[in-house]
C-alpha cells in the first residue's frame, strides 16, 4: 500500500490530523445519514455495469452505498485515498460488510491510473484538501473515459453551517485563541469554472435540507467527531481543561437555542457538479 506520493502519518499528525484515520470521520458521517449520499449518487442515470474510481473517497462512505444499493459489483470499484489511515478504516468496514475492494493510497494529483479506465469517477467532499486543485481535476479528467462522467460533491458557502457557529461560539466563550478559516477553495460557488477547464460540460446541482434538533447531546455528539474539534486537541497551547470543556460548552450553547426556541435548526446546502466530455 505504500506508495511515494502518501504523505508520512507523521505529516499527517502535524497537518490535517483528522484525516491520519478514518474513525472519527466514519462517525460522524453515519451520525449524519445516508440521505446526501444517496442524492449524490441518483444523479448519475444508471451504474449498472460501470467501471467506478472512487478518488479520496476516504473509509468508502459512496463505494459501499453503491454496492449494497445500486448493484455495482465491488470488483468493478477502485477506491482510492491520500491517508493509509483512512484506507485502514475503509478495510476495517469492508471486513465488517463482508465485501472486498481494490485499494490504493495515492495523490489525487497524480493517479495511478493509465488514461481513459473509468465510466465514473467519483471525488466527493475531496477537492478542496488539495494543494493544487487544476491539476487534480486535470487528473480526473485524465482517468474518465470520452464518454463517462465526473461526480465531484461538495459544500455550499451561501448559509452558515450551524455546528460551525457553535464551534466558534464555543472558543470564544472559552477564550481559545482562533484563525477563522477562510473561504473554500472548491465550493458549489467557485467550483464549476474549476471543473470547466477539463471538461466541456458542466452540471450544477444543489442539495437543500434542514435539521430539526430537539436534544442538545445529539450536536455534542457529532462535534466530538468533527475535525475542527478533533485537530484542536492536538495543540499545545489549549489547556486540558479547556479541551475537556469545549464539547460542554456546545452542547450548552445548543441547549441555550432549544430553550429559546423550542428546537435547533441545522439547515443544510449543499451539492455536487456532474461533469461530460473531458479535455
Amino acid at each position: 500500500m505504500k506508495n511515494p506520493n502518501v504523505v508520512s502519518a507523521q505529516e499527517l499528525a502535524r497537518g490535517k490530523h483528522y484525516y491520519s484515520d478514518g474513525k472519527f470521520l466514519r462517525e460522524k458521517q453515519q451520525l449524519a445519514g445516508e440521505k446526501f449520499v444517496r442524492w449524490v449518487l441518483g444523479l448519475i442515470p444508471s451504474w449498472t455495469d460501470a467501471k467506478i474510481l472512487d478518488a479520496g473517497g476516504g473509509w468508502g462512505r459512496y463505494t459501499w452505498q453503491l454496492i449494497q444499493n445500486h448493484g455495482v459489483r465491488a470488483e468493478n470499484i477502485a477506491l482510492t485515498d491520500l491517508s493509509e489511515g483512512m484506507l485502514r478504516t475503509a478495510l476495517e468496514t469492508a471486513s465488517e460488510k463482508g465485501i472486498s475492494v481494490d485499494m490504493l493510497a495515492c495523490n489525487l494529483e497524480s493517479l495511478p491510473f493509465p488514461g481513459h479506465q473509468f465510466d465514473v469517477v467519483m471525488a466527493n467532499q475531496v477537492l478542496y484538501h488539495l494543494r493544487d486543485i487544476p491539476r487534480g481535476v486535470a487528473e480526473l479528467a485524465r482517468v474518465v473515459r470520452p464518454d463517462g462522467r465526473l461526480l465531484a460533491a461538495t459544500n455550499s458557502e451561501k448559509i452558515a453551517v450551524t455546528i460551525i457557529d457553535l464551534h466558534y461560539r464555543a472558543l470564544e466563550r472559552l477564550n481559545i485563541p482562533f484563525t477563522p478559516e477562510s473561504r473554500s477553495p472548491f465550493s458549489m460557488e467557485n467550483g464549476g469554472d474549476l471543473l470547466a477547464v477539463s471538461f466541456r460540460h458542466v452540471e450544477q446541482h444543489y442539495f437543500q435540507d434542514e435539521d430539526l434538533i430537539n436534544k442538545a447531546a445529539e450536536m455534542r455528539a457529532t462535534y466530538e467527531t468533527i475535525g475542527r474539534y478533533r485537530n484542536l486537541l492536538s495543540r499545545d497551547d489549549i489547556s486540558e481543561q479547556a479541551k475537556r470543556e469545549l464539547p460542554q460548552v456546545v452542547e450548552q450553547l445548543a441547549q441555550d437555542i432549544i430553550d429559546r426556541d423550542g428546537v435547533l435548526r441545522s439547515p443544510t446546502l449543499m451539492g455536487a457538479f456532474v461533469c461530460r466530455e473531458p479535455f
